[in-house]
């Protein structure tokens, strides 16, 4: 687990993006009017998911907030900017992105699990992988970013965060930072009396009491 990199995953989690202007323009476009004009379940959205997904991933890296708010869902967009948190967080040039492609959980296909990969350097220079799912919902202008789920500690589920449910974020905000810890503290003390116990077992002078 990559501790720096999970909470980094939590303090941008407020965020939506874009890739710049261009590229932010064929996300957000509309689609093509039909017989309501919008997209649905069994429609083509105007970009696939995995490309939004990177797009996201794309505007966290450089830090781009006004792009990323494009790419909230409108749930998690109305109350991000409601409460003054969509903050984007500092651009790293060192970050690399890997996007995976996207699983359907619903019939209908308008839910999609994207299984992502933020690659970083740690705080001693050597590389850092962090794993999330994003969870996108489609919308009537494309695909959008509503929550994603980070794996903080192997070998267990990860953490779901809802861009939709900023009270139930900060809760779990808090709970990880304590958790880690506690997990850290708990670890030091195992560590030190595994320590203290192997010389008390080994000493030379031992063998001389026998």
């Amino acid at each position: 687990m990559s501790r720096f990199g999970v909470l980094g995953w939590m303090a941008i989690c407020l965020l939506a993006f874009g890739c710049g202007k261009s590229a932010d323009q064929g996300a957000t476009q509309a689609p093509p009017a039909g017989a309501n004009g919008a997209a649905s379940a069994t429609t083509a959205p105007p970009q696939d998911v995995k490309t939004v997904v990177t797009c996201f991933l794309e505007a966290l890296r450089k830090g781009d907030n006004d792009a990323a708010t494009k790419l909230l869902s409108k749930v998690a967009r109305q109350k991000a900017e409601a409460s003054g948190k969509c903050v984007a967080p500092p651009p790293s040039e060192s970050a690399k992105i890997e996007v995976e492609e996207a699983t359907y959980p619903t019939p209908g296909h308008e839910i999609a699990h994207v299984p992502t990969k933020w690659i970083d350097l740690d705080e001693t220079g050597k590389p850092r992988s962090d794993r999330a799912i994003l969870v996108c919902r489609l919308e009537p202008e494309g695909w959008r970013v509503a929550a994603f789920a980070a794996y903080v500690f192997e070998g267990e589920d990860p953490l779901l965060l809802n861009f939709e449910d900023l009270e139930d974020m900060a809760k779990k905000q808090t709970w990880l930072k304590e958790e880690i810890a506690r997990r850290a503290k708990q670890a030091t003390i195992q560590s030190a009396d595994a320590e203290n116990s192997v010389p008390a077992e080994k000493k030379p002078q031992d063998a001389f009491r026998r």
